[in-house]
């Protein structure tokens, strides 16, 4: 740099001059900014007005953090030289650093009036200004550097969020499409204009957009997905749904995001006018991803949520061929197999779960109730014991696993542990409806602990009033107690919700206990008719006795 021009200096002191301010530029330059400062002082012990040297010791102090040391001399120089764009500059930094926007505002402004050549530094300015909020100025500034530089994908960037942020929507889209026509082969630019006006619910414009888009940027996967938001947000699903095939195709397109898109619409089935598009969906999305479990699993989730129950069972079997660690999976498929009443595949993939899942007390449940209604009492009791332990911890499980062994246990007449497992099932739970219901039935049928069957029984009915099950298994504890009164009263109730032959058929009996015989005929008759075996009922039609 060089030194201004000193007025009344003499020849000798003008040497003097150069020598001390080129020792404090080496030191500069050497960063031994105590020796720098030293020489530059001598320079202005000499020459007081000297702007360089002025400039040069602010950017000493400024190099120390010393802002405020630093701006006097800063400001000094640029008074004294307002044509000196660096000047400007260590002021405008200095001021910056000390937090005065304001005056840095002027400054820059200042320079840009002076000193020509800086329109560059007008973005400098915007920014400052924009740090302030003061939206206006900094558009100003930014159309000032358009009409200078022509339109530059900064300054259309940077308006159209300052539109943003003033509200001025409309002016931030226009913003976005001069942007798009300024750059009509750079996609991320179209992309950033829909995502815009999805974000401010412009669902319609949004639309028309991406359509007047699409063929140009062909292929392109987000477009498509952008318009597909758009079309859902208008409740136009079936388009919505559509339209994803193309980046549903793709292989790079993350699968995550494909599956929770498609989860997304798993809520609103079954619907007959998604379900197709939807299927067709999910076969590209298996052909794109053929050894992803998730892929698999959430088509598995989609047939489910149709109702086709085997197909969505198949699609679930394919994701634990490839991957058996997701334990939901093996809990819908389970599900659907009880749902299917396929018991042969409850138990065997059970199993097949419980290989991988080996404390899941529920595996072991879903198991030894296949186990029980196939009447295989044997490897029922062994599969609810063998997995009771990993329910102890939870009172709800811990409950239904000793209900479920209660009744096992019932079945092939080992009453003593069938009464302790209900027991241990109703401390566990005390309103086990099931457990309740059972034992007490099954108490009533052996005629023991009467009245504990009835505090149990009682207890079910005014829980479900309308219950005919609950109702029967009440009014046959009444019967075994002798009030045929009171159980022909529950069962002519419970035949209002759900009559089945067993209530018909205890009704009549009621009937004929109390010496309704004619009545008890009719009743028998009518379950008869509804009964598979209708052995015990003919002949108590035949001889108008009671059979029990």
């Amino acid at each position: 740099m060089n030194i201004e021009e000193v007025q009344f200096l003499t020849d000798e002191e003008k040497a003097e001059v150069d020598h001390y301010f080129l020792e404090g530029e080496k030191y500069y330059l050497l960063k031994d900014f105590s020796k720098a400062m030293t020489a530059f002082q001598k320079v202005l012990d000499l020459d007081p007005k000297n702007a360089a040297a002025h400039y040069k010791v602010s950017q000493i102090y400024s190099e120390n953090n010393d802002m405020n040391k630093a701006l006097p001399h800063a400001i000094f120089a640029k008074n004294y030289n307002p044509k000196n764009k660096y000047y400007y500059l260590l002021v405008t930094h200095v001021q910056t650093s000390l937090g005065d926007l304001n005056a840095a505002e002027k400054t820059y402004t200042e320079m840009l009036t002076n000193v020509p050549g800086t329109e560059n530094y007008l973005f400098e300015l915007a920014a400052v200004q924009l740090y302030q909020k003061n939206y206006n100025a900094a558009l100003e500034s930014y159309q000032k550097a358009e009409d200078h530089f022509g339109p530059m994908e900064e300054i259309t960037i940077q308006k159209q969020q300052i539109y943003l942020k003033m509200n001025r929507l409309d002016l931030a889209i226009q913003e976005g499409k001069q942007l798009v026509d300024l750059y009509p082969n750079e996609p991320s630019h179209a992309l950033s204009l829909a995502q815009m006006m999805l974000s401010n619910d412009k669902y319609e414009e949004a639309e028309e957009f991406i359509l007047s888009k699409i063929d140009h940027y062909q292929n392109n996967e987000r477009l498509y997905i952008f318009l597909s938001e758009a079309y859902s947000k208008q409740k136009k699903h079936v388009q919505a749904i559509e339209v994803l095939e193309v980046p549903f195709e793709s292989t790079t397109l993350d699968l995550t995001r494909k599956i929770r898109t498609m989860a997304g619409y798993l809520a609103m089935l079954p619907n007959e006018e998604l379900n197709e598009p939807l299927l067709r969906l999910s076969e590209k999305l298996v052909e794109t991803h053929p050894n992803s479990y998730q892929a698999l699993a959430m088509t598995g989730d989609l047939y489910y949520n149709i109702n086709d129950r085997p197909k969505g069972r198949e699609y679930y079997l394919k994701a634990v061929e490839i991957d058996g660690s997701n334990y939901n999976i093996w809990q819908n498929i389970l599900s659907l197999d009880l749902e299917l009443e396929d018991y042969d595949a409850v138990i065997k993939h059970s199993e097949m779960a419980i290989e991988n899942f080996p404390n899941q007390a529920t595996l072991y449940y879903f198991g030894g109730t296949a186990y029980l209604i196939k009447k295989d009492y044997e490897n029922a009791l062994k599969t609810f014991n063998a997995g009771k332990a990993y329910a102890a911890r939870d009172a709800n499980m811990k409950s239904l696993f000793h209900g479920q062994l209660g009744d096992a246990y019932n079945s092939i007449g080992d009453h003593n542990k069938s009464d302790e497992a209900y027991e241990i099932a109703l401390n566990a739970k005390p309103d086990n409806d099931h457990v309740l219901n059972n034992y007490s039935y099954f108490l009533s049928l052996r005629k023991k602990d009467l009245d504990k069957a009835y505090e149990m029984s009682s207890k079910l009915v005014n829980d479900y009033p309308e219950n005919s099950t609950y109702l029967d298994t009440h009014a046959w504890v009444l019967y075994m107690m002798g009030d045929f009164e009171g159980a022909a009263k529950n069962l002519k109730q419970a035949l209002l919700y759900e009559p089945s032959a067993t209530i018909i058929e205890h009704y009549g009996d009621a009937l004929f206990q109390l010496g309704k015989t004619d009545e008890a005929i009719i009743q028998w008759k009518t379950a008869r008719d509804m009964a598979e075996d209708t052995t015990t009922l003919d002949k108590k039609i035949a001889d108008k006795q009671l059979y029990e």
